[in-house]
C-alpha cells in the first residue's frame, strides 16, 4: 500500500513538471567569435604588433567584446659620436572594449600605454681588463586613449582603423575572425 501511495504522490507532483524550453534568442546573428589582427602604427618609429579581440560568449551581451594589443618598433640608432653608442625603441600596449553596431561594423575604444625606451653609453670605459662601457637606461611612458572602427567581412577578413592619442598616430589593422 505504501508503494502505491508514494507512486501517487510522485505522479501528482510530476504533472506540474515541464521540460526546460529555451527562451527565444533575441540576438540572432551575434555569435561568439574571436579576431586576431596584425597592426601597423606609423608613430615616430614605425611599430608593428598583434591584437586579440574576442566577442562576448554571454548571449545577454553578444554585441560586446574586448581587445588587447601589443606593438613594438625596431631599435633605432641614436647616432652618437664615437665611442658612445645608443638606441631607442618604442612599445605600445592597447586594451579596451568594442561594441557591434551591426553584424559587420563595430566601434572600439580603450586605453593605451606608449613607452619610449632609450639605452646609451657615455663613451667612457673602465680601465680594467675586458672593461665594458656602462649602459644608461631611460624610459618614458605616456598614457592615452584610442577610438576606432572595425569592419568584419562575412568570410572572416577583418579591417580596422583608429586613432591613438598617446602615440598621436593612426592604428591600422588587418586580420581574421573565427
Amino acid at each position: 500500500m505504501t508503494k502505491y501511495l508514494i507512486m501517487l504522490v510522485l505522479l501528482t507532483a510530476s504533472i506540474q513538471a515541464h521540460a526546460n524550453i529555451p527562451v527565444e534568442d533575441l540576438n540572432l546573428g551575434f555569435k561568439p567569435k574571436i579576431g586576431i589582427t596584425v597592426d601597423y602604427i606609423p608613430a615616430v618609429n614605425n611599430m608593428y604588433g598583434i591584437t586579440l579581440s574576442p566577442y562576448h560568449y554571454d548571449r545577454d551581451y553578444a554585441q560586446w567584446g574586448y581587445y588587447i594589443g601589443y606593438a613594438k618598433s625596431s631599435e633605432e640608432d641614436m647616432h652618437l659620436t664615437s665611442p658612445s653608442e645608443g638606441y631607442t625603441q618604442d612599445t605600445l600596449w592597447r586594451f579596451g572594449l568594442s561594441y557591434s553596431l551591426t553584424h559587420n561594423f563595430s566601434i572600439y575604444g580603450g586605453a593605451t600605454a606608449y613607452s619610449n625606451e632609450s639605452r646609451h653609453t657615455d663613451g667612457k670605459t673602465p680601465k680594467i681588463v675586458d672593461g665594458e662601457p656602462i649602459w644608461i637606461e631611460e624610459s618614458d611612458t605616456t598614457w592615452g586613449g584610442e577610438i576606432g572602427l572595425r569592419y568584419m567581412m562575412d568570410f572572416g577578413l577583418m579591417i580596422s582603423t583608429g586613432y591613438d592619442t598617446a602615440s598621436e598616430s593612426a592604428v591600422i589593422s588587418v586580420g581574421w575572425t573565427m
